[in-house]
């Protein structure tokens, strides 16, 4: 912009409107350029939001592309005060037995005790030590004097090499108890007060040596049945027995209760259904950002984009084409209820027909989703590839309208310098056609004058 101005007192012609309008008018193909670089602005945002709905898609799709995520089970316990149990998607369906003798437990060793915790365990003037072993790990506690039974407690839970347990003082109504209890449960959990011990109740100390502890709990592995097959663990909850099931056990005592692992068809199809509207939740993005209104004139942000409408026809074909290589009779989607609307390119669900499929054929509708050439396996292995970061179709149309934008941006510039040059012309030319007709004027009114006065 100009920083000259020029009034046009002596021609009558406002010289700045002129030249503002002058300018305007050569401004025009930046104008357009700077729409043009709205335009890609808004693709490169559409694009984006494509993104999103993708990942939501393809979240949808890995639910159904594994076994493991497509069979959701559930399970009923016939005795919850014995067990629970949570199955997963390969815990095969069928019923189990499972009989309880002794439930896992970690140790526990209390001490015999003190006064109160603030009474001083170590009066002797100099260092003693409480040692101790717990699954195999021995550690030597060094007590200085002076130190309290909630000292010792500190001592023990603050050491950075403790192997697994934890201090605790109880008052039992009478004295205060140091407790020692292992972390974890199994019978190689034991703890042991160790002969390395010196606060053994000589010269003003209190006696900790293994004499003044007892058990009372013991270090114990949980010993049961399952379906007559006796097996041992270190721990009440474990995963390894029946595959992909979670068990934890509650009660013992030669206590049973039975297990009843179903497929949940619901859950199932609750997951089917999510797939179905996140892809519906791309097809209508599609379809409204491509469009072009030939009344109106109007056109989608992506209309026109061959990136965006070749997603578009190969989404609908992965949903459409046949699944080779399958086993079964189920191939097409819309053989298990799920149908294309030919207008709006949106899926629709027949639920009867679904229920009833999952009903008799769920293996074959798993099948269908997630074998190498399944639905969902080829719908999350196509998002992977065109939403790559490195190459995906996404980023290389994206990274492409960017680099326009940039072409646009250096050459606005150049116009506007440009732009700026020829107004600051024009100021100074229309600046010295002020100044001459001035002269002009002066030359006309000294002969005027001079005439009359003749």
């Amino acid at each position: 912009m100009s920083s000259f101005t020029v009034g046009g007192l002596s021609t009558g012609v406002d010289y700045n409107e002129l030249i503002g309008k002058l300018i305007e008018a050569q401004r025009q193909p930046i104008t357009i350029l700077e729409n043009k670089k709205t335009s890609y602005n808004n693709k490169i945002s559409s694009y984006s939001e494509l993104s999103t709905k993708l990942s939501t898609l393809k979240s949808a799709a890995d639910k159904l592309k594994y076994s493991y995520n497509f069979y959701v089970k559930t399970s009923s316990v016939s005795d919850e005060t014995v067990l629970d149990a949570t199955p997963s998607g390969i815990t095969s369906v069928g019923n189990y037995s499972v009989s309880v003798t002794t439930l896992a437990s970690e140790e526990k060793e209390a001490h015999s005790g003190v006064a109160s915790s603030s009474t001083v365990i170590n009066n002797s003037g100099s260092n003693k030590v409480f040692q101790y072993t717990y699954a195999g790990t021995q550690r030597s506690i060094t007590v200085a004097t002076g130190t309290t039974l909630d000292g010792l407690k500190n001592l023990i839970n603050d050491d950075t090499g403790n192997p697994g347990v934890t201090a605790t003082v109880v008052s039992d109504g009478t004295n205060s108890r140091l407790i020692i209890t292992g972390d974890d449960s199994g019978s190689t959990k034991t703890i042991s007060i160790d002969a390395g011990t010196t606060l053994d109740g000589t010269g003003s100390t209190s006696d900790f040596r293994s004499s003044t502890f007892t058990q009372t709990k013991a270090a114990a592995n949980a010993a049961f049945t399952v379906d007559n097959l006796s097996i041992t663990r270190s721990s009440n909850t474990f995963s390894d027995v029946i595959e992909g099931m979670t068990i934890t056990l509650k009660k013992q005592g030669g206590v049973s209760s039975n297990i009843s692992v179903s497929n949940d068809t619901s859950a199932i199809k609750e997951q089917i259904n999510d797939f179905v509207d996140a892809y519906n939740e791309i097809a209508e993005f599609l379809s409204t950002n491509m469009a072009y209104d030939s009344v109106t004139g109007i056109s989608g942000v992506l209309s026109g984009e061959g990136t965006a409408r070749n997603i578009q026809h190969r989404l609908r074909g992965i949903i459409s084409d046949e699944v080779s290589g399958l086993s079964g009779d189920l191939t097409l989607l819309a053989q298990i209820g799920i149908t294309t609307d030919s207008e709006t390119g949106k899926l629709e669900v027949n639920g009867t027909t679904l229920d009833s499929k999952l009903g008799s054929y769920i293996d074959d509708i798993a099948d269908l989703f997630k074998s190498s050439d399944g639905v969902a396996t080829s719908i999350y292995d196509y998002i992977t590839e065109i939403t790559s970061t490195v190459d995906g179709s996404i980023t290389l149309r994206k990274d492409g309208l960017s680099d326009i934008i940039e072409n646009i941006d250096d050459t606005i510039t150049r116009m506007e310098f440009r732009l700026d040059k020829t107004e600051d012309d024009m100021m100074r030319k229309f600046t010295s056609l002020e100044m001459l007709v001035s002269n002009f004027n002066t030359v006309g009114n000294y002969l005027t004058n001079f005439s009359t006065t003749a």
